[in-house]
C-alpha cells in the first residue's frame, strides 16, 4: 500500500477535529441517559477537551521546546502530539471540574466508551500523514510513504533511503494498528459496561486496555517517531513501555480490589447551582483566554463548539432562575449582545470593518394561475386546463455580516436565516394547503463605486409562486398547486452605477428577509438623489411578469438603516383588492472593529 499525499496536515487537521466530534457527541449520548444536567455536564466537557489538548503536547514536549515555551508563554510552532498526555490530562480536568463543580455523582464512566472510538477516528490521520510510522517490515500489509511525509524524512536522515528514492521502505501500519485496537477496547468496554459494578471502574478498564494496547504496538514503532522518547531503552524496551506495562498492572490490581470492596451506594444525580456554573464558566473563560496563544486556530475551534452550547445553557439557566417570564427574552437578548459588543476590536490598518445584524418580515396577500397545455397547433386538437390560486405567506429573517470598507471598494459576507408559513388555495379545487418556508443564505458582495455584485445560496424548504405559470404536457390535466418547490435556490445580482447618482441592477435570490416566494428576481432601476449618507429609492420590475416594486433604504442617524419594499400590479382591481406584497427590514451597525 502507497501512501503519497502532498498536503498530509489537511487530514491530520480534519480527522483530528473529527476526533473531538466523536467525543462530544458519545459523551453527550451518554450524560442524557444518565440523566446529567446538561450545563454542568457541557461545562465538564469543555474542561476536558482543554486539558486533552494542552496535555497532548505538554506530552511530547522536550528539553528544548519546554525552554522556548517558558520564554514565550506558548508552544512552537509545528508542535508534536502524544496521547498519553492527552489522556492524563483529559482524566484531570475531569477531576478538577468535579472538584469546582461540586458534582458528586459519576461521570468519569460517561466518558470512558467515547475516549477509545475517538482515538481511532484521530488515527485515521495519522495514517494519511505518516507521523506514527513503524518499522521497516516485509509483510505484505506494509506501507510505502511519500516524500511529503514525516516518515521519508526521518528514514532518508536515518541513510535507509536516497536522494533517488520517492517513496519509503515498507514500515508497519502502526496508525492502522492503533484504530483497530481502539475499536476492539470501545467493543470490550461495551461488553463491560454492565458488569463492572462500581463506578470509574470502566473508566479504569479502559485504560488498563489502552496501556497493553500501547505496550505490543510499540514493538512495531519506529524510535524516532516517538518524539522526545526516541532512542529511549531500558533493559530492552522503550521507556514508554515500561511506562504502559507499569500502567497496566497498577490500574488492573486497583481495578480488581475496587470491585472486591465495592458497597452499592445511591448518589442521586443533583442540579448544580446556576450561580456556581456561571462563576465556573467564568473562570475557564478567563483562563481561555489567557492561555490564548497555546492554540492553534484549528483548536479554538474544537473548543468553541462545545464551548458556545455551554454558554448559552448557563446564560438560560441564570436567567429562568432570576428572571420573570416577561423579561428573559430581553434579558438573553442584551446578555448576548453585550457579548458580542464587547468582542468588537478596531482595526490595524486604514480598512474600516465593522459588523451588521439585520431582522425583517415579509408578507403578501395576491392570484396566480397556473396552466397546462398539450402545446398542439395547426390542425391538432388543442388541450389546456388551468386553475388560479390564492397565495398569502408570512415570512420573519435575522441576518448577520461583516463588512470591510477600503476607500470606494466594500466587501460584505455573512448568514441570513428565514422562517415563516405559506398558504395557497385553488379557486377551482377549493382545496387549501399550507406549508412552511424556511432556509438560510450564506452570501458575500462586492460593491464598488460603478459596479457592484453578490454570489450565495439559499438551502431549505423553498416555495416559488410564479404570476402566470404554464406548463406543456403529454397529458394534461387540473394543475393541483401553484408553487414550486426547491432545497437549493442560487443567490446572484449585478450592479452597475453610481449608487448616490443612477444604477440599473439584476437581482436572483438577493433579498432581505427571504426572496421567496415572490422576490425570486427583478430588475431595478434607482438612484441616492446625490446623497451619499446610504439613501437611496427604487423602482423595480419582474421578468415573471409579477408586480412592480417600490424600494426605499432611508438611513436612520449613523446606526440604523430602514428597508422597506412595497409590491403592485395590475391584479389590484376591486375584485382582488386584498392583492398586495410588502418587505421591511431593519439594519443595526456594531461599532468599527
Amino acid at each position: 500500500m502507497k501512501i503519497d499525499i502532498e498536503n498530509g496536515q489537511f487530514y491530520y487537521d480534519l480527522f483530528y477535529q473529527l476526533s473531538f466530534l466523536v467525543v462530544t457527541v458519545i459523551c453527550l449520548i451518554e450524560g442524557y441517559k444518565r440523566k446529567f444536567p446538561m450545563s454542568a455536564w457541557l461545562l465538564v466537557l469543555v474542561t476536558v477537551q482543554v486539558f486533552t489538548i494542552v496535555g497532548a503536547k505538554l506530552g511530547a514536549i522536550s528539553d528544548d521546546d519546554f525552554r522556548y515555551f517558558v520564554k514565550h508563554l506558548q508552544f512552537p510552532a509545528g508542535y508534536t502530539k502524544n496521547a498519553i498526555g492527552a489522556l492524563v490530562f483529559g482524566l484531570a480536568g475531569i477531576g478538577l471540574a468535579k472538584q469546582l463543580l461540586r458534582i458528586r455523582y459519576p461521570v468519569m464512566d460517561a466518558c470512558a466508551i467515547a475516549i477509545p472510538f475517538g482515538m481511532m477516528v484521530q488515527r485515521a490521520g495519522c495514517l494519511m500523514t505518516g507521523c506514527c510510522y513503524g518499522t521497516v517490515t516485509h509483510m505484505p500489509w506494509g506501507i510505502q510513504y511519500g516524500i511529503h511525509s514525516p516518515a521519508f524524512l526521518h528514514q532518508f536522515f536515518s541513510h535507509e533511503i536516497g536522494l533517488s528514492d520517492t517513496l519509503t521502505l515498507n514500515v508497519h501500519p502502526v496508525p492502522l494498528y492503533c484504530m483497530v485496537s481502539g475499536l476492539v477496547i470501545g467493543v470490550l468496554l461495551l461488553f463491560l459496561r454492565p458488569r463492572l459494578k462500581r463506578p470509574g471502574n470502566l473508566m479504569i478498564a479502559g485504560l488498563a486496555l489502552f496501556s497493553i494496547a500501547r505496550f505490543m504496538i510499540e514493538f512495531f514503532r519506529d524510535p524516532q517517531s516517538n518524539g522526545s522518547f526516541q532512542g529511549n531503552y531500558v533493559i530492552g524496551l522503550k521507556m514508554v513501555q515500561l511506562f504502559c506495562l507499569s500502567a497496566f498492572l497498577i490500574l488492573s490490581f486497583f481495578l480488581v480490589i475496587r470491585e472486591k470492596r465495592f458497597v452499592r451506594k445511591v448518589v442521586p444525580v443533583q442540579t448544580s447551582h446556576p450561580l456556581q456554573e456561571a462563576f465556573y464558566l467564568l473562570i475557564l473563560s478567563c483562563l481561555f483566554y489567557v492561555t490564548r496563544n497555546w492554540f492553534s486556530k484549528m483548536e479554538f475551534q474544537v473548543i468553541l463548539v462545545v464551548l458556545i452550547p455551554a454558554m448559552l445553557v448557563v446564560v438560560y439557566n441564570l436567567v429562568v432562575s432570576y428572571y420573570p417570564v416577561v423579561v428573559r427574552l430581553p434579558a438573553v437578548s442584551l446578555i448576548l449582545l453585550s457579548v458580542f459588543l464587547m468582542s468588537v476590536t478596531y482595526p490595524k490598518d486604514d480598512t474600516v470593518s465593522y459588523s451588521l445584524i439585520r431582522f425583517g418580515m415579509s408578507g403578501g396577500s395576491y392570484s396566480t394561475t397556473h396552466s397546462e397545455s398539450n402545446g398542439s397547433a395547426g390542425c391538432e386538437d388543442y388541450q389546456e386546463l388551468g386553475q388560479r390560486f390564492d397565495q398569502y405567506y408570512r415570512l420573519v429573517g435575522i441576518g448577520y455580516s461583516v463588512v470591510k470598507k477600503k476607500q470606494q471598494k466594500v466587501l460584505e459576507y455573512g448568514l441570513n436565516t428565514y422562517f415563516g408559513t405559506h398558504t395557497e388555495k385553488g379557486l377551482t379545487s377549493y382545496n387549501e394547503t399550507s406549508n412552511s418556508i424556511f432556509g438560510i443564505n450564506p452570501f458575500v458582495r462586492l460593491d464598488k463605486k460603478w459596479w457592484g455584485g453578490s454570489l450565495g445560496l439559499h438551502v431549505g424548504n423553498l416555495c416559488l409562486t410564479p404570476v402566470d405559470w404554464m406548463e406543456t404536457k403529454d397529458y394534461v390535466q387540473m394543475p393541483t398547486t401553484g408553487t414550486k418547490s426547491y432545497v437549493i435556490f442560487p443567490q446572484l445580482s449585478f450592479r452597475f452605477g453610481p449608487i448616490p447618482y443612477a444604477y440599473i441592477g439584476y437581482y436572483v435570490g438577493d433579498h432581505f428577509p427571504a426572496p421567496f416566494p415572490m422576490f425570486a428576481d427583478y430588475v431595478e432601476i434607482g438612484t441616492g438623489l446625490g446623497l451619499k449618507n446610504g439613501f437611496r429609492m427604487s423602482l423595480g420590475y419582474s421578468l415573471d411578469e409579477s408586480p412592480v416594486m417600490f424600494r426605499l433604504a432611508i438611513p436612520l442617524g449613523d446606526r440604523f438603516l430602514l428597508e422597506p419594499v412595497y409590491q403592485w400590479n395590475d391584479a389590484m382591481l376591486p375584485l382582488f383588492e386584498e392583492n398586495y406584497q410588502f418587505s421591511i427590514g431593519l439594519q443595526y451597525k456594531l461599532r468599527r472593529h
